[in-house]
């Protein structure tokens, strides 16, 4: 219950051109944060680190530097409204600015036309809050995220077919592929997987996990649909990343072919659906026909007229379809 009624305030709420703009804006000696709210209510967050060089600025130009970025980040919705701009900076609130760059702010200031007010620290923590947020750049590796995408068994335990117990028990079950590991285990070698506090061997070719007959068609099935309906070429190439088994490709096209989505979504030579049958009025109004002329036809030679013979020929057809007649 705590938890919903925070994080209940931290809802985005629609925004209302016909209300002004309040923006609370704050800078610490490494990074910007400012919100921008009406009424009390969220509409947008903002934080960015400083770069080394605006870490050395002075505390009057990284918080007058917080005010420049957030008016550019939401200048779509902020131009030609009515902004108070609420700043913990008291010095920002006296137009005594004696540098270019300060004074080069100020004319994008001017351009939105904010009222500045000074607000104590105490009452600006969403914002100084942002500014202080801890940002730690995670080093990126594949070996780290084929760890991650293979223990996501707690995330999906009955939709994720390629968890570590699942894979050792199906190959222990593969009997074709157990006869391959004994009779060829230069290339099939098994290697320790560990998840959790339970470590698993698996069956590995090429470094890549093999993945068994009966898990092929839940892998690319699971891949096609996560990876939201890629090609085939693509859906082979993401797989044979991390897992690997004879007729990859054979399977990924399969696994394409027959999807509905992809069969309805995507452009293809085979068209599908047919056009309804028309409608057949249940009254028969015998009184309404179509009628048409066809011709001149022309037989025989204009040179001799015993054998030429031109005509036209009209036609009357019934819309019910119950009769059709023609005649010369």
């Amino acid at each position: 219950m705590a938890k919903r009624i925070i994080a209940k305030e931290a809802l985005l709420a629609y925004l209302d051109f016909n209300k002004p703009f309040q923006i609370y804006t704050d800078a610490s000696h490494y990074q910007l944060g400012a919100v921008v709210s009406q009424d009390g209510k969220p509409i947008a967050f903002y934080s960015r680190k400083l770069n080394p060089a605006q870490t050395r600025y002075t505390t009057t130009k990284r918080e007058l530097l917080s005010i420049v970025q957030t008016l550019k980040e939401y200048r779509n919705i902020l131009l030609g409204q009515g902004i108070e701009l609420f700043t913990d900076h008291k010095n920002l609130v006296y137009k005594h600015f004696n540098t270019e760059r300060v004074m080069r702010w100020q004319l994008l200031l001017e351009e939105f036309g904010p009222k500045l007010t000074y607000v104590k620290g105490s009452n600006n923590m969403v914002a100084d809050a942002l500014s202080r947020l801890e940002i730690a750049e995670e080093e990126f590796s594949a070996e780290a995220f084929a760890n991650e995408l293979v223990n996501e068994e707690e995330e999906f335990p009955t939709g994720y077919p390629l968890s570590y117990k699942e894979i050792a028990f199906r190959q222990k079950k593969d009997r074709a592929l157990q006869n391959k590991f004994r009779t060829d285990p230069a290339l099939y070698v098994k290697k320790p997987y560990t998840f959790s506090d339970s470590t698993y061997e698996l069956i590995t070719e090429n470094d890549k996990i093999y993945i068994p007959k009966a898990l092929q068609q839940k892998c690319a099935k699971w891949y096609h649909l996560t990876l939201m309906h890629p090609g085939e070429k693509r859906l082979e190439l993401t797989i044979a990343q991390h897992y690997a088994w004879i007729g990859l490709s054979t399977t990924c096209i399969s696994v394409c072919k027959r999807c509905t989505n992809c069969a309805v979504s995507k452009k293809r030579d085979k068209k599908y659906g047919l056009l309804p049958p028309k409608p057949t009025p249940e009254i028969i109004l015998r009184h309404k026909l179509c009628i048409d002329l066809v011709g001149p036809y022309k037989f025989g030679k204009e040179k001799k007229p015993e054998t030429y013979i031109e005509f036209n020929c009209m036609t009357m057809i019934d819309p019910a379809d119950l009769q059709q007649d023609s005649s010369t």
